[in-house]
């Protein structure tokens, strides 16, 4: 019942931002940001940790919520709920998952809040070592989601890229980092 009432809160949501837009009311922002990682590991071992259930090896409080399909699996068309550090339900859909091919993207919606993209490209860097450019781009969706979307800065990229590269390559040596 609580996924049916998120899914709805997200539809409410798209259509509040419409009408503000329409209405002229209040301006909302948008900004793309992009870090890129160096991984010590190949495309096929990286990739997977960039999954719904596999970040949680190197994001110990990543703990996502499965609606569909209720049993966790990675996989596009995968829906999930997580909720942020200020308490704010997400919904996510895992909308491209190519392992084989370096590719992981989501949509994700904070109702009346934020809708964001998030895309994940890991290339190739040597012999056992891979590359990733992660990009987000988050829009607001009314004036309050406005402050989310201009964290997305040089400096947040900067923050973002330490702490996505020591994680992951300290699960990728075998433990699961913060």
């Amino acid at each position: 019942m609580t996924s049916y009432f998120t899914i709805c809160a997200c539809g409410l949501a798209l259509v509040q931002a419409a009408l503000a837009g329409e209405a002229g009311t209040a301006a909302v922002e948008q900004r793309t940001q992009s870090f890129t990682i160096g991984l010590n590991g190949s495309v096929a071992d990286v990739t997977p940790l960039f999954g719904p259930v596999r970040e949680a090896e190197w994001a110990p409080d990543w703990s996502p919520r499965f609606i569909h399909p209720a049993q966790a699996l990675q996989r596009e068309g995968a829906v999930f709920t997580t909720t942020s550090a200020d308490g704010k339900d997400r919904l996510w859909l895992l909308t491209t998952y190519d392992p084989g091919n370096g590719r992981v993207e989501y949509v994700v919606m904070t109702p009346a809040f934020t809708a964001s993209e998030i895309k994940i490209r890991v290339l190739p860097d040597g012999e056992q070592h891979s590359k990733a450019t992660i990009t987000y781009r988050r829009s607001a969706l009314a004036p309050e989601g406005n402050g989310e979307v201009l964290k997305l800065d040089a400096h947040w990229a900067e923050q973002q890229r330490i702490h996505w590269e020591t994680a992951i390559n300290g699960a990728l040596k075998g433990g699961i980092h913060d």
